[in-house]
């Protein structure tokens, strides 16, 4: 018996019969898994179809996703942006959102609560950054997890390719903010950090893109091999999938930058929030020393070589 629009309504979008009706024509007419621009159209044509049909609007973003995919939005006092980010999140077919709320001090617990897919994990002191990621990643169920911070609001449509990756052979999807940077000269020296580590890891493909970025996700493949307590160092859980042959890839580009929430610690040179992605990246370079015993791919590099990678980038 089909279901009714009120019906419809009550359940969560990757339950429901335009989602599964996208997945189920897919897989009878696709012999293998498309590129991600190719399923986008097929999933707005799908979608343009399904609510001609029915008379109504739809909002959801059908996806061919084979696993069961979540979100994890770590947060602090965001009541201003973390009620449309969650609406965004609920635009996609995800099994589960996972909040993590540290030294709230604001409406930010409410607002999240209202909404029928999010757990909310909440403390009141502030746990650090990053730890939440950790967190939403130990006590999250699903396949593969979407990464994103709740005073950011990006649009469903943005998050969907990360998603879409690591529910194929992508293991870490980051986001590609290459694009939006200025030359090497005008970079500040997080960004430096960021590629110089690349390099060293042979990713120099990567430019300065980083774990420490979202949104981004991660696939099922990794979650079961990497213990969740790195995520807090986000260099160093990049470090650890690289070297351990994982796929890691800047699938779509989402600028973050002009709607970053300014805040006391993160403006200004040497701010503490650089200070600490610094030291982050200090200990992923650790972590390549005792892997490797040298630094790069292949030994030692001179300082002639690292001028000209510099250069290139």
């Amino acid at each position: 018996m089909a279901r009714t629009e009120a019906e419809d309504s009550k359940l969560h979008f990757y339950e429901s019969k335009l989602q599964q009706s996208f997945v189920e024509w897919m897989n009878a007419n696709l012999r293998q898994r498309p590129e991600y621009d190719r399923m986008k159209r097929l999933s707005t044509a799908f979608c343009r179809g399904y609510a001609n049909a029915l008379g109504r609007r739809e909002h959801g973003i059908p996806l061919l996703l084979r696993g069961s995919a979540a979100a994890v939005v770590c947060a602090s006092s965001e009541e201003d942006s973390i009620d449309a980010m969650l609406n965004e999140l609920e635009r996609l077919p995800l099994r589960e959102i996972i909040v993590v709320l540290n030294g709230c001090r604001d409406n930010s617990y409410a607002l999240s609560r209202g909404h029928r897919l999010v757990t909310v994990v909440y403390h009141p002191e502030p746990l650090g950054h990053d730890v939440g990621r950790s967190i939403g990643a130990r006590l999250a169920g699903a396949d593969n997890i979407l990464f994103c911070d709740g005073d950011l609001v990006i649009q469903a449509e943005d998050l969907a390719p990360f998603l879409y990756a690591v529910d194929g052979d992508c293991d870490v999807a980051l986001n590609d903010l290459n694009g939006y940077l200025p030359m090497f000269v005008h970079q500040d020296e997080v960004t430096h950090c960021k590629s110089f580590l690349n390099m060293v890891l042979g990713r120099s493909d990567l430019g300065a893109n980083s774990m420490t970025a979202v949104p981004h996700a991660l696939s099922g493949r990794l979650l079961r091999e990497l213990n969740p307590v790195h995520l807090t160092v986000p260099p160093k859980a990049q470090v650890m999938a690289i070297l351990g042959g994982y796929l890691v890839k800047a699938v779509h580009a989402v600028d973050v930058f002009s709607s970053n929430r300014k805040r006391r610690d993160n403006v200004g040179r040497s701010n503490a929030v650089a200070g600490m992605i610094i030291g982050d990246h200090a200990e992923a370079l650790q972590e390549i020393f005792e892997r490797r015993g040298a630094i790069g791919p292949a030994g030692y590099l001179s300082r002639k070589d690292v001028a000209m990678r510099r250069n290139a980038i």
